[in-house]
């Protein structure tokens, strides 16, 4: 079944079956079995049928989103691109780039930060600074929200922020900022280590999120975040960010 013949209304009902699934995700039920086997995707087996929430696998895939495979990530995100292009909410890949959705007022570098609060704070007046905030106190209240579930940061030294869920009352559009702190500071990554590079992706819909998700998954493999830990200027960092999504875009 084409992903684009799942409404994104459905992905609001309490259970899921594993074919709704895996056609709004991109993914094979075969392929969603094993996840739920091996790497603890969380689902419910009803009446001897796989059913999932849809808050309980988008808030897996946030966690979990470093972990997969390659071309899984690259599925999940031409599912999603392909059907927010269909809707008309993307006008072209081209124009909607995520790096493109950075403006250099939401870059910040080699900020004196100790303690996760502070991250989140800083990165709450990044957001106001774009113009695209409506309520700075609202988001920071949803990434303070976020956290307690679950820790953003990824091994790596990196964290992938966002608010627990989709906030179109309080953004213009889907937007991201990017934070550097002097020094690595606990964030509570999965690898014990600090973390010191810090994404926040806001997005106004839950397919734009795991487009952004998946987007930012791959465009840091490779050698990126080591270019962003170097990087001396907001000009750089958006300079690295668009270099590596382009040649994400161009291996299509």
């Amino acid at each position: 079944m084409n992903s684009t013949t799942i409404p994104e209304t459905i992905m609001q009902h309490e259970y899921l079956t594993i074919g709704q699934l895996a056609a709004y995700l991109g993914w094979t039920p075969r392929f969603i079995e094993g996840l739920v086997r091996g790497e603890r995707l969380p689902g419910l087996e009803i009446d001897s049928q796989w059913k999932f929430r849809r808050n309980d696998v988008v808030e897996w895939l946030e966690k979990k989103i470093q972990t997969l495979d390659t071309i899984r990530v690259t599925e999940l995100e031409t599912t999603m691109e392909t059907s927010l292009l269909a809707d008309g909410i993307f006008r072209t890949t081209r124009t909607d780039r995520l790096t493109s959705r950075l403006p250099l007022q939401g870059i910040a570098l080699d900020l004196p930060l100790t303690t996760k609060f502070d991250v989140l704070r800083e990165l709450s007046a990044l957001a106001e600074a774009t113009g695209l905030l409506l309520d700075r106190e609202y988001l920071l209240t949803s990434l303070v929200d976020r956290e307690s579930l679950c820790s953003t940061a990824i091994p790596g030294g990196v964290a992938l922020c966002h608010p627990r869920r989709p906030i179109p009352s309080v953004i213009q559009r889907q937007f991201l900022c990017f934070l550097r702190t002097a020094k690595p500071i606990d964030f509570g990554a999965e690898d014990g280590e600090g973390t010191s590079a810090y994404f926040l992706l806001c997005a106004t819909d839950a397919r734009s999120h795991l487009h952004g998700l998946a987007r930012l998954a791959r465009i840091l493999q490779g050698g990126t975040l080591s270019e962003l830990n170097s990087a001396t200027s907001a000009e750089n960092i958006q300079e690295i960010l668009a270099g590596a999504e382009a040649k994400i875009q161009d291996r299509k």
